[in-house]
């Protein structure tokens, strides 16, 4: 029997066990405003698009990625700015967040709906 890799089963599957835990409110607001936690693609994209965001936006950002996910939340940021700018706005507020939270749905949001259908 041949082992993947040229390492044995057992010892490769100890490997990739990963234990994960779900973040709180407070590293869902840090994660999207820390260059040291930023994923690479929100990063960049934070910096093309030289988005502002207030305290009380962020907070709300954090309970949407807890009720969601981390990705869905990072996600509103850049239709969030779009829409503060059609407003006059160069500061994405919580009531853009708020707007963009109810055009777009999340993937377990998105799952329900499709179940109830």
């Amino acid at each position: 029997m041949t082992s993947p890799h040229g390492i044995p089963v057992d010892l490769l599957d100890r490997l990739v066990i990963v234990r994960t835990e779900t973040y709180g409110p407070a590293e869902m607001i840090q994660i999207p405003t820390s260059s040291f936690n930023f994923s690479y693609i929100s990063y960049i994209r934070a910096q093309v698009e030289e988005l502002e965001i207030d305290e009380e936006s962020l907070a709300y950002l954090g309970e949407i990625g807890q009720q969601a996910s981390l990705r869905h939340a990072v996600r509103l940021l850049s239709p969030a700015s779009v829409v503060a700018k059609m407003n006059g706005r160069d500061k994405i507020c919580k009531t853009d967040l708020e707007e963009v939270n109810t055009l777009y749905l999340d993937a377990k949001s998105s799952a329900q709906l499709l179940q109830k259908g």
